[in-house]
């Protein structure tokens, strides 16, 4: 029936295992949850070392990290139903019929987007503000807007896949560090015929992080687009868009000066109580178009 599949990097997932094994059981059905550790530190090791004997539990700590994707992979080989759930590991259900709403929807031939959300207050450190402010502007979306997208609003963590069509298109393995995985891996289905439907059953995110990491992540993600792009391995993304239409109508040129001039703001900005995601976004297509002129 269903293998539910969590990858794991630096977290406390044995509440996560808990509520998502209460509730398979309520449901009656033939399930398995599977847990891979991407070399954690040893303290999330140790909480999660009573997985070891649960049941219907395979914890499995790796020797070294694979990263994103290739864990992705390796849990899917692990694998042994007809569908899978792939579930981040700093997923928190927030739902009690979570697992009852996407069975109503098995068996399928789509893949099911569950959708993701923050807590609904800011938080009060505030260097923990632009990833949280973000998230809930740009990633707490209902199913009726992310569905208008198609697999632009697609998020790898918490998705329903059948395992047949996955094993035709896996994640893409070559990608390094973070970000744009899940995109080229969405973009692959799409162009291969498959339905994306998204619905409203959502994960909360829990793990917020401080603006010095989110913006390095984020330096690596656009670093990642820049190589996907212009190899061809992902046509399109809004800061692909963006990019694009200035190119078009030969404004790179000024909006390249015009940002290097607000740059120094837009750092101070990104690190202020009352961050401005328009402001993020145009730092973002800074750091965009100088990969481009390179």
């Amino acid at each position: 029936m269903l293998s539910i599949l969590i990858p794991i990097y630096n977290e406390d997932i044995t509440t996560l295992v808990k509520d998502l094994s209460y509730q398979c059981n309520r449901q009656k059905i033939t399930y398995e949850i599977i847990c891979f550790d991407d070399k954690s530190r040893q303290l999330y090791k140790d909480k999660n070392e009573v997985l070891r004997s649960a049941f219907r539990i395979n914890y499995v700590e790796l020797s070294e990290n694979l990263g994103r994707a290739k864990i992705r992979n390796w849990l899917a080989k692990s694998a042994s139903f007809d569908h899978f759930l792939f579930l981040d590991g700093d997923s928190k259900l927030i739902n009690k019929s979570f697992i009852k709403n996407y069975v109503e929807h098995l068996p399928t031939n789509k893949i099911i987007v569950g959708g993701r959300i923050y807590k609904p207050k800011q938080p009060k450190n505030i260097k923990k503000i632009l990833h949280w402010k973000y998230g809930t502007l740009r990633e707490s979306l209902p199913a009726q807007k992310r569905q208008k997208a198609g697999f632009i609003h697609f998020h790898s963590n918490n998705f329903i896949i059948p395992a047949k069509i996955f094993n035709k298109h896996k994640f893409d393995a070559e990608i390094n560090g973070y970000g744009y995985e899940d995109l080229v891996f969405a973009q692959e289905l799409e162009i291969a015929g498959y339905k994306i439907t998204h619905i409203d059953n959502p994960t909360r995110h829990n793990k917020i992080e401080n603006v010095e990491a989110f913006l390095s992540k984020t330096t690596e993600g656009i670093n990642n687009l820049h190589q996907l792009y212009t190899t061809g391995r992902l046509k399109t993304t809004r800061l692909i868009k963006t990019y694009e239409m200035l190119k078009k109508y030969k404004l790179l040129g000024i909006t390249s000066k015009h940002l290097r001039k607000k740059y120094p703001s837009y750092e101070s900005n990104l690190r202020s109580a009352e961050p401005s995601i328009r402001q993020f976004n145009l730092w973002k297509l800074y750091q965009l178009i100088q990969l481009m002129k390179n």
